[in-house]
């Protein structure tokens, strides 16, 4: 992951990464700290939020309940045919297996923030992917500012994650698949004090 802007500056690793949600901004904060012990701070709006999770979510497979349906059902509008059903399942199965191998227990540790000013605020978003797997995804930010994170399938899977979590603390709906959906329960065990990735 790496800040750019007009002067271009050296890339650097991620060693933790946390999201939160600010009742005072209503918006999502996310920290990365970085190789050289500094800071990425981003502001990510509600807008900006959605766009992000309905293609990261497309790759993670996290399960996300229809928008109206309870916990434990769903409308017969809602079910999936038996075939793709079964497909979906094997798919949040993995990515579920997955989660468990992902540190999210330890402490995020703050750092000197890379821009002095104070957070960068996201407005749009953009991804590459490579032979249909997702590679990097850029944060465009005000003052000409840009936030690009090279992804693996691990940070695919735990920033998804995250932002699901973290809309829940805010209220907010999310897409998976084209329709809002709402959390599963699954995905959100554990507290927020846990949104740290190392």
């Amino acid at each position: 992951m790496n800040a750019e802007s007009r002067d271009s500056m050296q890339p650097k690793s991620i060693q933790q990464i946390n999201l939160s949600y600010d009742t005072q901004q209503d918006r999502l904060m996310l920290r990365a700290g970085m190789s050289d012990g500094s800071e990425i701070q981003v502001w990510i709006t509600y807008r900006i939020t959605r766009q992000l999770f309905a293609v990261l979510n497309r790759e993670a497979n996290l399960p996300v309940a229809p928008a109206g349906a309870s916990e434990s059902t769903y409308t017969q509008s809602a079910a999936p045919a038996p075939g793709e059903a079964t497909r979906q399942f094997a798919e949040e199965a993995v990515a579920m297996e997955s989660l468990e191998s992902l540190d999210f227990n330890t402490a995020y540790e703050e750092r000197m923030p890379v821009v002095e000013q104070g957070p960068l605020l996201a407005v749009g978003s953009q991804f590459q992917a490579v032979n249909a797997q997702l590679r990097s995804m850029t944060l465009h930010c005000l003052n000409h500012m840009n936030v690009n994170i090279n992804l693996t399938k691990e940070l695919v899977l735990a920033i998804a994650r995250m932002l699901l979590i973290a809309a829940k603390d805010a209220g907010w709906t999310l897409q998976s698949g084209g329709e809002p959906g709402t959390v599963s329960a699954i995905v959100v065990q554990g507290t927020p004090e846990k949104q740290v990735l190392h």
